[in-house]
Order: structure tokens, then C-alpha cells, then sequence
């Protein structure tokens, strides 16, 4: 079994983590996207933010080759996130690439992403539902899968939430991916109730740090 290293992303991973998180979500990025495939520039510029609010909390995985086979992203800054797509230039960025076409898709995909935006800020902002520090995406290729990476990738993120301080951690998983549910449990995860999007419903789980 070949072996990998986990290690911090640079901002050189962001394209390949864009492409990885579209492999791995292919029907979710169909369905926000409007049935067909946003150009790169889109899902890159998306984890280019969430890598400028909070670099350290990028973790990757990569094998002998140097290939990048599995990411997550663990904030425990979470407000980072929308003061950076403000003060950082992001949103009016993404306004002018949108409108000259460089994302690949039209005003309907717009409106999905907005409204489901705002159902998990409603969610989050419930009370008993509340976390700041947050997985907020995990993905492993899917030819390196079974070999414990998001796991290890978790754990790692598990290392930080603890030198951060994090006193409570939050993630959302679809219910029918017992999978990823059972990696979870076994990192201590609980579940904690249910949000929805325009896709259906999401489990919420917590992890609790003393």
C-alpha cells in the first residue's frame, strides 16, 4: 500500500483542490450550477477565499508522487470567512467574473447558491446549532479511498481545533452517506439535528473538546 503525507495546503493546491471537490460533489455542483459544469475559475476562486480567511486550517493530502489526494478544511474562525469575501475584494471579483462569463453559468445557479447560504446561516445561528470552529469540506480521491486518509486528515484538524482552543465543532453530512457518518462517529462526532437546502436535508454533527 503506497503511503501519503498530510501536510498544509499552499496556495499552489487550490487548483487542484477545486478539481478534487468537483470530482468528489459532482451531483451537488450540477445541481447548483444549473445541470451542467461551472468553469474552473469558479470553484477555484471559492476555496481561494476560504484559503485566504484561515491558511492554517487548509490540511492535504498528497501521495509518493506528490499528487494531491485528499483535503480539509477546518476553520475555527468562521467570521473570518464573510469579513474576508467583504473586505478582501472576493465578492465584487466574483460580481465581475460572473457577468463576463468567466464561471460559466447564468443567474438561476446565482440564486440557489444565495438561498442555500442562507438557510446555514439560519441554521448556525440557532440556538443549541451554534459552532465556530467547523469542518467545513473533507474529500479524498476516489482511487484512494479505504486507506484511512480522511481519518488522518481529521485528526489533524482535531490537533488544531486543540491548539486553537475550539470548544465545540460543527460538520454537515447528507444522512445517506453512512460512510462518511461512520468515519465521523468514530472521530466523535454526534449528531445534533437537521438543516435543509434545495437539495434536501443535512445532518448536523457536533464534536465537543474540553
Amino acid at each position: 500500500m503506497s503511503s501519503y503525507l498530510i501536510t498544509r495546503a499552499e496556495p499552489a493546491d487550490i487548483a487542484a483542490i477545486a478539481r478534487l471537490f468537483t470530482e468528489s460533489f459532482l451531483s451537488s455542483v450540477l445541481h447548483h450550477c444549473g445541470g451542467r459544469l461551472p468553469k474552473p475559475q469558479a470553484m477555484e476562486d471559492v476555496f481561494s477565499l476560504v484559503y485566504a480567511a484561515e491558511p492554517e486550517a487548509a490540511l492535504i493530502a498528497k501521495d509518493e508522487t506528490g499528487r494531491l489526494i485528499g483535503y480539509c478544511f477546518a476553520p475555527v474562525r468562521i467570521e473570518r470567512l464573510w469579513r474576508k469575501a467583504i473586505t478582501g475584494g472576493h465578492l465584487i471579483k466574483w460580481a465581475w467574473r460572473w457577468l463576463t462569463g468567466q464561471y460559466g453559468f447564468g443567474l438561476h445557479p446565482v440564486k440557489i447558491i444565495i438561498l442555500n447560504k442562507l438557510a446555514f446561516l439560519r441554521s448556525a445561528a440557532t440556538p443549541g446549532k451554534a459552532a465556530n470552529a467547523r469542518i467545513l469540506s473533507v474529500a479524498v480521491a476516489a482511487d484512494a479511498r479505504g486507506r484511512g486518509i480522511a481519518s488522518a486528515l481529521m485528526a489533524e484538524a482535531d490537533a488544531y481545533f486543540r491548539q486553537q482552543q475550539a470548544r465545540r465543532v460543527r460538520l454537515e453530512v447528507r444522512p445517506d452517506n453512512h460512510s462518511a457518518i461512520r468515519v465521523y462517529e468514530k472521530l466523535g462526532y454526534y449528531s445534533g439535528g437537521t438543516t435543509y437546502d434545495s437539495q434536501g436535508p443535512w445532518l448536523i454533527m457536533f464534536k465537543d473538546f474540553s
